[in-house]
């Protein structure tokens, strides 16, 4: 039997201090923005990952099918029970010429047979004993390979996550920077009517736009790109989006690195 309850529990319980794990694998930015009343925060994001992850339902469904192993591996100690049965129906047409009763005319037959038989294994060669061990081993590997699977897709979540908050500040940035470059070609222009300035501080006003607005193209792709692969990882797309929570500091020793590390 697979185990899906209590895990969501423990899931809700230690979701917190395994994101902190998770986190030390991915690089972070800090990222400061004003976030709306009902933004989605990181936590959010991981639940909704372990809750409906193609991947993990997959594995999760492989695993209840790998426990059934054991009652068929069990099932060579039970007893065998069959039944058996025919029915039919037989009409005979004949002349006789004796004038008995019973004899000559029509008769039907309506034969019925039935059979039970119940049969018990008293020794199989060690053949059940050892398919239900090797059938408690297929589960105790489906248990791992589904942890496995677990925090693999946490820490895609968490990836996602962040990549959507990055993209999403780098795309303001360049957005703002195309804005003050454009504020400066229309200076610059305005410089070189009066005469301040040649037409080649002008066109070098041009090109830096130019390329601020290929910076922001590529910044708006990747965003899109980030936002697919969130939505893929997490089976949502991602609204307003909060920081990721700091992560504590690095432990002062050794015994309090082992205590962080039981959590």
């Amino acid at each position: 039997m697979t185990r899906s309850g209590p895990r969501k529990k423990r899931m809700a319980s230690l979701l917190k201090a395994n994101v902190v794990r998770l986190l030390s694998g991915v690089a972070l930015s800090a990222i400061a923005f004003t976030s709306p009343s009902h933004a989605e925060n990181l936590f959010d994001a991981l639940a909704a990952a372990y809750q409906s992850n193609p991947a993990l339902l997959a594995q999760r469904a492989g695993l209840r099918a790998t426990d059934e192993q054991v009652p068929q591996a069990l099932s060579g100690w039970r007893p065998s029970l069959s039944a058996t049965g025919s029915f039919g129906s037989v009409e005979t047409d004949s002349i006789s010429s004796i004038p008995l009763a019973g004899f000559g005319g029509k008769q039907t037959f309506d034969p019925m047979t039935g059979t039970l038989s119940l049969s018990q294994n008293l020794f199989t060669g060690g053949r059940t004993l050892y398919g239900a061990r090797r059938a408690e081993a297929s589960i105790e590997a489906g248990r791992e390979n589904l942890r496995n699977v677990e925090q693999t897709t946490l820490l895609n979540a968490v990836t996602a996550y962040m990549d959507v908050v990055r993209d999403i500040a780098v795309v303001d940035l360049r957005r703002k920077n195309v804005e003050v470059l454009r504020r400066q070609l229309e200076a610059s222009q305005d410089r070189f009517r009066v005469g301040e300035i040649t037409r080649t501080d002008v066109a070098q006003s041009e090109a830096r736009l130019s390329l601020s607005d290929t910076n922001l193209i590529a910044a708006e792709a990747a965003l899109i790109a980030s936002r697919a692969a969130y939505e893929r990882v997490v089976g949502q797309t991602p609204g307003s989006l909060e920081p990721a929570p700091r992560l504590p500091a690095l432990p002062q020793s050794e015994a309090e690195a082992m205590q962080r590390s039981a959590f």
